[in-house]
């Protein structure tokens, strides 16, 4: 059985009612990085059904506010059990880039 995955791309939007938020600097809220790494991987097992082994290498380069749309974009990598991503917002700024393994 074949493990290959294709690239792919899945929407992410992060609510102002979202519950950690309401601690986070309140008034201001940004999305704190574990919110945004489990919309990465709630939306990587939706697609594929699998489960994800390690997350490594994950960078947060520009805050993430509530209510902004913003793209996940899906690499493999050079093995196939690795996937590169990458969220960046709608005005095309990444956001945060990173990579992880599957089983």
């Amino acid at each position: 059985m074949s493990h290959s995955i294709i690239s792919f791309e899945k929407q992410m939007f992060i609510s102002h009612e979202h519950p950690s938020l309401t601690g986070h600097f309140p008034n201001n809220p940004i999305v704190p990085g574990v919110v945004i790494l489990d919309q990465v991987i709630r939306k990587w097992q939706e697609k594929t059904r699998r489960s994800i082994k390690h997350i490594s290498n994950t960078k947060f380069i520009q805050l993430l506010r509530a209510d902004i749309q913003c793209t996940i974009f899906y690499n493999k990598a050079i093995n196939d059990k690795t996937i590169n991503f990458q969220i960046v917002d709608n005005a095309q700024t990444v956001i945060a880039k990173g990579s992880f393994s599957y089983e």
